[in-house]
């Protein structure tokens, strides 16, 4: 079959015609599909590159986690691979996948989920967003930082709040999704602390959608403490674009009602991210239809897999059209 194939970690993936189909051995719990199309995120660059904690440690192998897939009667369904989705053939897990409604976009099904987990199961399981809150989002500009501004819309927050390197993306996007504040990350700390300390000061933030860590997170802490507002605000981290690590003293979280949260795989109830999908992501999918939702997509071709792997167009979620 064509592949996506990875032959050692920290090398890209390259485009093979005739690698093996994969076998199921447990017929009760795995199955084989065609896949139709997938994407590349950083969390599948993150795994081939080794700097991920659920990086592959077996070669040769197909990647991929994610993607659309056809079932043996004719339905498209989104699933999480047992094997490489970037592939003709993958095994999922039998039965753990959700149908897709008829008029669903299978590219649009390939992109949208990885950002809707990163940002809806972050502000609504973990920061436990409700109607009426504000929201900011640290890392707007990023693909699923613009779904996560969507959604906090959707699920009703009062105000909203972009935080981003990129002016001019920045007010683009407060102009295409109506937010209510941009907040730019200059090179000046103390301007981005002030920025930070003066929003709060109007508003107190309920909840930090953190995409970037580092540098941004360690300037959004210092200006809640120097706010010296009582007001509880969760920090919810969901990436580290800007760096693994922050300063964190025992005075910040002291000295304010601040809350730090992670979400990622392993910060969920067992079956959560399948329970979650099943619910939700058809609606979430016909948001998309009706121009509700937007995710921004740059589709390739499988055989130009190797090229594109770390070309990422700003902003954009890259799809691979596989069958």
């Amino acid at each position: 079959m064509k592949a996506a194939v990875l032959h050692e970690i920290g090398k890209l993936p390259k485009f093979e015609e005739t690698y093996p189909i994969p076998v199921v051995e447990n017929a009760e719990q795995q199955q084989l599909v065609k896949v139709l199309s997938s994407s590349i995120k950083n969390l599948d660059r993150g795994k081939v590159s080794g700097k991920h904690y659920m990086s592959y440690n077996k070669f040769p192998t197909t990647v991929g986690i994610d993607g659309v897939v056809e079932l043996d009667n004719g339905d498209k369904a989104y699933a999480f691979g047992i094997t490489g989705m970037i592939a003709e053939k993958a095994l999922i897990g039998k039965g753990k996948y959700v149908v897709l409604d008829k008029d669903v976009d299978p590219l649009v099904a390939s992109a949208l989920p990885n950002a809707i987990l990163g940002a809806d199961m972050a502000m609504l399981i973990r920061g436990q967003l409700k109607e009426g809150q504000t929201v900011l989002v640290n890392g707007a500009t990023g693909v699923t930082g613009k779904v996560a501004l969507q959604l906090a819309r959707i699920h009703g927050a009062k105000k909203i709040i972009a935080m981003g390197r990129d002016k001019q993306q920045l007010e683009d996007l407060q102009k295409r999704f109506k937010l209510d504040e941009i907040i730019v990350i200059s090179d000046n700390d103390q301007e981005v602390i002030d920025s930070v300390k003066t929003s709060f000061q109007k508003q107190p933030i309920d909840l930090v959608l953190d995409y970037l860590w580092g540098r941004p997170t360690d300037l959004v802490l210092k200006a809640i403490v120097a706010a010296h507002t009582y007001h509880i605000t969760k920090v919810v981290t969901i990436g580290e674009m800007a760096g693994a690590s922050i300063t964190l003293s025992s005075a910040t979280l002291r000295s304010t009602a601040i809350e730090i949260l992670g979400s990622g795989l392993g910060s969920f109830p067992q079956n959560a991210i399948e329970i979650y999908m099943k619910n939700n992501l058809n609606n979430l999918l016909k948001l998309a239809t009706q121009g509700k939702l937007t995710i921004d997509i740059n589709t390739i071709e499988l055989k130009d897999i190797e090229k594109n792997w770390l070309h990422d167009v700003k902003g954009q979620r890259t799809v691979v059209k596989i069958n």
